[in-house]
């Protein structure tokens, strides 16, 4: 478990955590500069070791790649009725596979949902890992108001 900070009940989830969480998801967001604004793509990826590698065809993220490899990527659960929920954010650069690294990348599986040949491949290579989570809290009636008291057990409770 990573920190928690005690005023908001924000938990700052590990690298370990992170990449676990990376691991366990197959659809994630790429945040890529235009010439015209940030744009945001759903791409289902693959890890490689402590890389996100995806595939895409010609269009708008690999004509953003080209001219700014600066990418993040983002992938995130929320349960809005329990009002809990957590990201992951990896900053890093991207960079086009070469036909011996898509050879190599082929074997890792990557089964990619939206059709089209994608005969581009992309890796991006992480320069910052970071990961949150959000846990409800409640402020009972018996405490003061600037007192937090975390619901989940597994979380440290503040100090009273």
């Amino acid at each position: 478990m990573g920190s928690i900070d005690r005023t908001t009940a924000m938990e700052f989830l590990s690298q370990a955590e992170c990449w676990q969480l990376l691991a366990s998801h197959a659809v994630g967001r790429l945040g890529v500069a235009t010439r015209t604004g940030p744009e945001i793509y759903p791409v289902n990826y693959v890890l490689d070791d402590e890389a996100i590698v995806f595939r895409t065809d010609p269009g708008g993220k690999l004509a953003s790649l080209a001219g700014n490899p600066a990418v993040c990527f983002e992938i995130d659960q929320v349960d809005a009725e329990a009002r809990t929920g957590w990201s992951v954010l990896v900053k890093g650069t991207a960079q086009q596979l070469d036909p011996r690294q898509r050879d190599q990348a082929a074997a890792l599986g990557l089964e990619y949902w939206a059709i089209g040949t994608k005969a581009h491949w992309v890796r991006i290579h992480p320069i910052e890992v970071t990961g949150r989570r959000i846990w409800q809290a409640a402020l009972p009636a018996a405490r003061p108001a600037d007192a937090v008291e975390v619901l989940d057990p597994l979380v440290v409770r503040p100090d009273r």
